[in-house]
């Protein structure tokens, strides 16, 4: 695609190119404080989705805000810490540290994930026009546009012909471990079950086929873990369900919201497996 006509693609008529430039901007700096000297993991309160704020969290926060802002200039901000703050044209969907208690107890597996839509009522996970999710400790950002599709930044990784035998999710109780029974008795599979904690990760990691799927029944996870990550795995061709039925991309992302429950799967087969196995009574 030309860049000529790629600049003419955004609805807003803001080149995509500038998107690309505001959210790789936004990320590289905050991944470069969350790998600095100076990073602070006191605790700072309560987040707007009810987990403690560190101040990690709201330091990347802000950095994200103030980057977006240089480059869009008015924005709408949602995000785990914050809630909601301020208004414009477009709408930035926010996770500063997914994986935070990984981060805090020093595993070095966490992601900065972030989306950008147009500022409209009842704007959705499907209205995302780009989002990146950045791998922190491993310099990976993977980055989706509606104008040029999926890239990797940093590192060369495509999506592979098939998954690996792996199921990813959050397992802390019985009932949220039922899917995960439900579903080696509908697939006939045995997939190994690995918990690594961040979801935004989890979900692009089973959009490229490190994994086969994922599953949290916890109903824990908040629209703003999920929302850009999601939008990444459903342009690679990976189906992704809420335990409702309803697609994915029909979450809302105006404002922080709890998702019930949800499914991702390498591809449509396999979320679908997924997904009846997360509403299934199979297990005990």
């Amino acid at each position: 695609m030309s860049r000529s006509l790629r600049s003419r693609s955004a609805e807003s008529g803001v080149p995509y190119e500038v998107l690309e430039e505001a959210i790789v901007a936004s990320l590289t700096r905050a991944s470069m404080y969350l790998k600095s000297a100076f990073v602070s993991k006191k605790p700072v309160g309560l987040g707007r989705g009810g987990d403690v704020s560190r101040e990690f969290d709201v330091v990347v926060e802000k950095i994200v805000y103030r980057t977006l802002s240089d480059y869009l200039g008015d924005v709408k901000l949602v995000s785990e810490e914050i809630g909601s703050a301020g208004e414009g044209s477009w709408l930035a969907v926010l996770d500063p540290v997914d994986g935070s208690a990984n981060f805090e107890a020093g595993i070095p597996l966490a992601s900065i994930s972030l989306g950008i839509s147009r500022n409209r009522e009842n704007a959705k996970v499907g209205d995302i026009e780009a989002a990146a999710v950045a791998e922190v400790f491993r310099d990976v950002i993977y980055y989706y546009d509606k104008s040029s599709g999926f890239k990797t930044i940093g590192a060369r990784i495509e999506r592979r012909p098939s998954p690996s035998n792996i199921v990813l999710g959050y397992f802390e109780s019985l009932e949220s471990f039922k899917p995960y029974l439900n579903f080696s008795k509908i697939s006939g599979l045995k997939p190994r079950l690995r918990s690594l904690g961040s979801a935004a990760l989890d979900v692009v990691y089973v959009a490229l086929g490190i994994a086969m799927g994922f599953v949290d029944a916890r109903a824990r996870l908040r629209n703003v873990d999920l929302a850009p990550s999601l939008a990444i795995a459903k342009s690679l061709g990976a189906g992704a369900y809420l335990c409702s039925g309803a697609d994915a991309t029909s979450i809302t992302i105006r404002e922080v919201a709890r998702v019930e429950c949800v499914v991702v799967g390498y591809d449509e087969k396999i979320a679908r497996e997924l997904l009846k196995a997360a509403s299934s009574e199979l297990s005990p």
